[in-house]
């Protein structure tokens, strides 16, 4: 296995290519050529300014995180009520232990 096999490698590349084209078109030329950044010292507060941002994406995507296992905990709960329910209606007789038996089957809970 190479670099240029991981299956990541495109996306990464592509975004570069996009990154160095917005920094054409804001900057009139890449980092290097551009000179918008004339001091070490300007270049270092330049990225403690872009990794502050990237600590406010990361914070945001914890939060949607754990919104969605939250989210995904209650629809769990509701399943597992549900499936209770179905056993317990699957026990009795008639067309409805019937319905909760296929039911049980079809969601492969036999």
């Amino acid at each position: 296995m190479s670099a240029k096999d991981l299956s990541y490698r495109p996306i990464i590349i592509d975004r570069l290519d996009r990154q160095t084209e917005k920094g054409i078109r804001k900057y009139g030329g890449t980092l290097d050529k551009s000179g918008h950044l004339k001091t070490v010292s300007e270049s270092l507060e330049y990225l403690a300014e872009e990794l502050t941002d990237a600590l406010v994406y990361i914070e945001h995507g914890k939060r949607q995180v754990r919104s969605l296992v939250n989210e995904a905990a209650s629809v769990m709960r509701k399943w597992d009520v549900a499936t209770l329910a179905l056993r317990a209606i699957a026990k009795s007789e008639g067309e409805e232990a019937l319905i909760a038996q296929k039911a049980l089957k079809d969601m492969g809970m036999e």
